[in-house]
């Protein structure tokens, strides 16, 4: 059910009281509701909540929230703090709280404790100091755009992360980045001011995915103490201008996308990659340095096109061999 743009200011608007009592998805987001008072009169089966783009300011109140509420948006409103947050219900297993005012991790052992997901991109908080108490059911948590400067008390994070996004944040370097949850799959890293791949060695040993896109990343210098057991890694539009010490990548990597950086390649070998694969810089990088990346490309399942195009690219590095000028 949807009651956007309709000027509501409290949970006692009579199209709040008026609502079907079975209704268990309800959207109010856009209206002008500044707290939580009179949110008894919800529908007391309601299981997803969306409220942002209101005026709430705390989560004072919110014990009057429906209990079954597993769901609940918040986004774009002006709370500041996770004060009051244990009258939320017990059963949210996904909070999303983006573009609030929240400058810190304090007073977070008032939240649900079987939050799975918590966004809490577009705030204000500075640092992972006083994380130890988030929910250990969490498994994913957003903090992209927030003034994050390092990893350190990232060890109090949850034991159980899965995924964690810090992209758009103020991360220079991996120093104390072995603290971070031992279970992260996915880390996210873009848009950061990452210059260097070392210290890269305190990342989780089974890292899957790791993001680096639009950093300052200049070389693959220190790539052989990344995660083994790497699958992916995202290098997009940043400043590696050669492929030298590719040849340290973990072996056991599947995609590794550099697209946008400084690297130059020969314009006949550019003409037959075109075509809109990721895989296709493997096998540019395959033919400029046969040595560094067999290893990795032997793992890489080619589609028949891709095949055709790795013999015509082959053919035509030897006619560059022969003649460099052309």
């Amino acid at each position: 059910m949807y009651l956007s743009y309709k000027g509501i200011e409290s949970f006692n608007d009579t199209l709040i009281k008026e609502l079907p009592p079975d209704i268990e998805t309800l959207y109010v987001w856009n209206n002008q509701i500044r707290s939580f008072e009179h949110s008894e009169n919800l529908p007391r089966n309601l299981k997803k909540l969306i409220l942002n783009g209101n005026q709430i300011r705390s989560f004072e109140h919110s014990e009057g929230l429906p209990r079954n509420l597993e769901m609940l948006e918040l986004g774009f409103n002006q709370i500041s703090s996770f004060e009051h947050s244990e009258g939320l219900p017990r059963n949210i297993k996904k909070l999303t709280l983006g573009f609030n005012q929240i400058s810190s991790f304090e007073h977070l052992e008032g939240l649900p404790r079987n939050i799975k997901n918590l966004t809490l991109w577009c705030n204000q908080i500075s640092s992972f100091k006083g994380c130890e108490f988030l929910p250990n059911s969490l498994e994913i948590l957003y903090l992209s755009s927030n003034p994050i400067g390092s990893f350190e008390h990232s060890e109090n994070l949850p034991k159980g992360l899965k995924s964690l996004d810090l992209i758009d944040n103020h991360i220079e370097s991996f120093k104390h980045s072995e603290g971070l949850p031992r279970n992260i799959k996915e880390l996210y890293l873009g848009f950061n001011q990452i210059s260097s791949l070392e210290h890269s060695e305190g990342l989780p040993k089974d890292l899957k995915e790791l993001y680096l896109g639009f950093n300052q990343i200049s070389s693959f210098e220190h790539s052989e103490v990344l995660p083994i057991g790497l699958k992916i890694l995202h290098l997009k539009r940043n400043k590696i201008s050669s492929f030298e010490h590719s040849e340290n990548l973990p072996r056991n990597l599947k995609k590794l996308i550099i697209n946008k950086n400084q690297i130059k390649y020969p314009q006949k070998i550019l003409r037959y990659a075109q075509f809109k694969f990721e895989t296709s810089l493997e096998t540019i990088k395959f033919l400029q340095h046969y040595q560094d990346f067999k290893y990795i490309l032997n793992e890489i399942k080619y589609t028949p096109r891709l095949e055709r195009m790795v013999s015509k690219l082959k053919e035509e590095e030897k006619k560059i061999k022969k003649d460099p000028e052309s």
